[in-house]
């Protein structure tokens, strides 16, 4: 009896997984006393009649003059009086009624059960969901043998008795609890009183299984795109594969339609991709996107993967998307690999490609293809000799449509002999990095064939020293750590680069041997790296406290390999580099970097972020970024409750070498337990080539039913570091 009724909760909500949180209703009062009429078990389909008094008649049946009480399950329907009929095999029930279970509370002013049938018909009828609390009411409720349950003239809303500020009207609702579907027929959302969204006809899912059917619409605005609008639907194809198809209309561009396909097989999973719009009204181009993302495990320590992506031009993510990681983009990934792991040995065979989207890059500095890459790689620990054995090899041929072209072998033996004596460790080790050129289209007078081989000798030390802070069960360390390189000078000026930069000095690189990055140049040096650390832990979780960690490079002798157009360098020292990690409490933490010239006297880097978060709602982020001659910013972002119902948001990404905004935002939101609303406007760089684009987001949460507008709660999650919305 009426099992089925907390169903019809789920309305719009077509995806799996549980509601969220801030999709609850409004308290509806508590849960119903169910009377004691002994132990309950809900699948048990006998039916329990209890009544203080009645008029038995074995031909025509029952008349109770007292209140009765029908149980089956874990239901019970309570009346003030009714009448059984035998030949029919109905109970008629009426002058007011209740029916109760665990999730739902149920009235009306007359049912009628068919104890044959199973069948149970309420009129008149309001009710109470539990499980997402809830309410509404019904002309009439019928549920045919627990599995079909159908209402007619229905109102439903997660508000509370007296501020109804949002109700889903129906002339009709069937739901099928075997199929967990739903059908409603001239469907009509209010909101404050006016209507929001009509359907004449509609289906849904009443259940957190994946189901096909439409998922939430969006709608906002940008100066690109102008007013969109999207409605996404999904298809449940099979439990291992789904789809999802998403039509969306901008008013400057057109309609586009957008594809997703999900699968998911023993020992393979991807996802692909596709957006296609025919005519776009601005430049009367067709525009696309196809992209795939393939994961196969093959066994024995085998993996295969696709990744890919093209779009039809280059302009596509300035145009059609909004965020601005998409339209920074300037390169998209097509890449097939093949991967072997084990203990000792990974190898790799691939072939890689690019499409360059800045259009501001000559073709020589295109990024090649890798047609194809074979690599492999293998570390034996504490190996024969008691030492630590490690190589690395490589076969590549690089091609582009201009600049040199050719195939490169690296080969790279090591040893190391690992030391290590009560907290102090001694690590000397001895490569050699072999590489040889096969140059496809040499220019006059180059040589085809160039090869280098170099030896890199080092020697790795450290230590880790920890005492007690007394007092407070804290824990100190202090962890120093040295390195000496020697690289010779090989002359390397023949050599063709094809994808080896030299990248920015920082804690990472400061124990890196070779200062280049690929294997076209091995650097020159005789180098001590030099570097301390400190951490302040709690001595029973480990958690760290406070990190600080400094650091610099002295070198001996003149660095002569460069890249080409680069010239020698003759330091006596590296930049001076600092870090400090402090976690004041739970709520407080602070980071910090610094990189100080050693030559120049000057701060290279800098940067400084703080943050106070008490919870997902309660944020605020300062951070200062500084590199010289090249960035000069100040970011800073919140949310915060203004009062118990209303929000703020933000967030101001500031350019102090541009005087120029990079990004901000401002919003409101506000909140109660039936319904939500959030609004927000932005204004950000849209373009590589610096366009900014303003954008308006609206929002409407209409709790344990949808959400109707722009998802703006995503944009703000990665706008403000550790918010989280609801």
């Amino acid at each position: 009896m009426l099992p089925v009724l907390a169903c019809c909760c789920s309305i719009a909500w077509a995806a799996d997984g549980p509601r969220p949180a801030a999709l609850q209703g409004c308290p509806v009062g508590p849960m119903p006393e169910m009377p004691d009429l002994g132990p309950v078990d809900a699948g048990d389909p006998r039916i329990d009649v209890f009544t203080g008094h009645a008029e038995m008649d074995l031909q025509q049946g029952a008349v109770f003059e007292d209140e009765i009480r029908i149980r089956r399950g874990d239901g019970v329907l309570t009346a003030p009086n009714g009448r059984f009929d035998r030949q029919s095999g109905q109970f008629l029930l009426e002058n007011g009624l209740q029916y109760r279970n665990p999730q739902s509370a149920v009235s009306g002013s007359r049912a009628t059960f068919d104890t044959r049938s199973n069948s149970l018909e309420i009129e008149d009828a309001s009710f109470d969901l539990f499980t997402v609390p809830s309410r509404g009411s019904a002309g009439a409720i019928a549920v045919d043998q627990g599995e079909v349950l159908k209402l007619e003239d229905v109102t439903y809303t997660t508000c509370a008795r007296g501020h109804e500020d949002w109700l889903l009207r129906a002339s009709q609702i069937r739901i099928d609890r075997e199929s967990g579907m739903a059908t409603a027929r001239n469907a009509r959302l209010e909101f404050k009183g006016v209507p929001i969204l009509y359907t004449p006809w509609i289906t849904y899912p009443v259940t957190n299984e994946r189901m096909s059917g439409f998922l939430l619409p969006a709608i906002g605005r940008s100066e690109t795109r102008g007013v969109e609008f999207q409605i996404p639907y999904y298809l449940n194809l099979a439990p291992n594969y789904d789809a999802t198809l998403t039509p969306r209309y901008m008013d400057r561009r057109g309609l586009e339609l957008l594809g997703e396909f999900r699968y998911l097989w023993p020992g393979h999973k991807g996802e692909a991709e596709a957006e296609y719009l025919p005519s776009d009204k601005v430049n009367g181009d067709n525009r696309y996107l196809l992209g795939i993302d393939h994961q196969s495990l093959l066994g024995r320590g085998w993996r295969a993967t696709v990744d890919a992506r093209t779009v039809s031009d280059s302009n596509y993510f300035e145009d059609l998307y909004g965020s601005t990681a998409a339209t920074s983009q300037t390169h998209l990934l097509r890449e097939l690999s093949v991967e072997y792991f084990d203990n000792i040995w990974s190898l790799l065979g691939r072939v890689q490609n690019y499409q360059t989207l800045d259009e501001s890059l000559t073709a020589t500095e295109k990024p090649y293809r890798r047609v194809p890459q074979l690599a492999a790689s293998g570390y034996l620990p504490r190996g024969a000799l008691g030492l630590d054995w490690s190589f690395d090899g490589e076969l590549v041929m690089f091609d582009r449509s201009e600049g040199t072209r050719g195939s490169r072998l690296h080969l790279s033996p090591g040893i190391a002999l690992p030391l290590d004596y009560r907290g102090l460790w001694l690590k000397p080790a001895v490569a050699v990095e072999y590489t040889a050129y096969s140059i496809h289209n040499p220019a006059p007078g180059q040589h085809d064939g160039p090869s280098r081989t170099t030896p890199i000798i080092s020697i790795d030390m450290g230590a880790a020293f920890e005492r007690g802070v007394r007092g407070n069960g804290w824990l100190q360390t202090l962890e120093p750590r040295a390195q000496f390189v020697h690289i010779p000078y090989r002359d390397q000026a023949d050599l063709p680069v094809f994808d080896t930069i030299q990248p920015d000095f920082n804690l990472v690189q400061l124990f890196r041997k070779n200062r280049f990055l690929g294997y076209d140049r091995v650097g020159d040096t005789d180098q001590l790296n030099l570097g301390l650390t400190s951490r302040v832990l709690d001595a029973a979780s480990g958690g760290e406290y406070l990190t600080a960690t400094i650091g610099q490079t002295r070198f001996f002798s003149e660095q002569d390999v460069t890249l080409p157009g680069g010239n020698p360098v003759d330091n006596n020292a590296s930049d001076w580099l600092a870090e400090l990690g402090v976690t004041f409490n739970r709520y407080w933490k602070m980071n910090a970097g610094y990189q100080w010239g050693a030559d120049s006297g000057k701060t290279q880097r800098a940067q400084l972020a703080l943050q106070y978060r008490r919870d997902g709602q309660r944020v605020v982020n300062a951070a200062y970024r500084y590199r010289r001659d090249s960035l000069d910013e100040v970011d800073v972002s919140a949310a915060w409750p203004i009062s118990s119902r209303w929000s703020a948001v933000g967030r101001y990404d500031y350019s102090l070498r541009d005087n120029e905004v990079l990004e901000r935002f401002v919003g409101l939101e506000y909140q109660n337990c039936c319904w939500g609303f959030r609004v927000v406007y932005r204004d950000y760089i849209a373009s590589r080539s610096g366009d900014s684009d303003t954008a308006i987001a609206v929002q409407l949460i209409l709790k344990g039913l949808t959400n109707v507008g722009d998802p703006a709660g995503r944009q703000l999650e990665r706008g403000i570091l550790g918010y989280e919305a609801d």
